[in-house]
């Protein structure tokens, strides 16, 4: 073999991995930029829509008269792949609680954020009059949780953290 072949030989398969390394730099970039693993963002639109949904649909199950006690309202959080996100919270309460079964409540409350893949606990205070309810995550949220206290009831849902800034996301509601 003579030294022009080889230089080419060199020169070509210098070439090729100065490919290679500049799409793995690409990919390695967008995902790194991303909220969820295989790359994908989370918009802020779509992170508040979910919970205002998954926090609606429960309080529709239940059925009664619910108001807003906060938001959905953006707060600061910390993305997967690093660097501050948005997230939302939103909480919807009912005050007016006689003549509800709470077990039951909680029961159709587990059963619909089951359907939707989140994970579930009850829990049960000690006492005469235990503080119950039932708590979430995963699926389409980070946590949700439903307080169903002989007082009132609530709703607290918080979303998956998306690639928003909370700044700016404030100041445009």
């Amino acid at each position: 073999m003579d030294t022009v072949n080889v230089n080419q030989r060199i020169r070509g398969t210098a070439r090729t991995s100065i490919g290679v390394a500049l799409i793995l730099t690409a990919a390695l970039t967008v995902a790194g930029c991303s909220n969820t693993p295989g790359g994908k963002t989370v918009d802020p639109s779509e992170a508040k829509k979910s919970i205002v949904d998954a926090v609606k649909e429960s309080t529709d199950a239940v059925g009664g008269e619910w108001t807003v006690y906060r938001g959905p309202a953006a707060e600061v959080c910390t993305r997967s792949g690093g660097g501050d996100g948005a997230r939302f919270v939103y909480i919807l309460e009912r005050s007016d609680t006689d003549g509800t079964d709470p077990a039951a409540d909680i029961g159709t409350v587990e059963e619909l954020w089951k359907s939707k893949g989140i994970t579930t606990e009850r829990f049960e205070s000690g006492g005469s009059d235990p503080l119950t309810g039932i708590r979430g995550a995963d699926g389409p949220v980070t946590s949700i949780g439903f307080n169903a206290y002989p007082q009132r009831y609530s709703i607290t849902g918080v979303s998956k953290c998306s690639d928003g800034d909370v700044k700016d996301l404030r100041s445009a509601e």
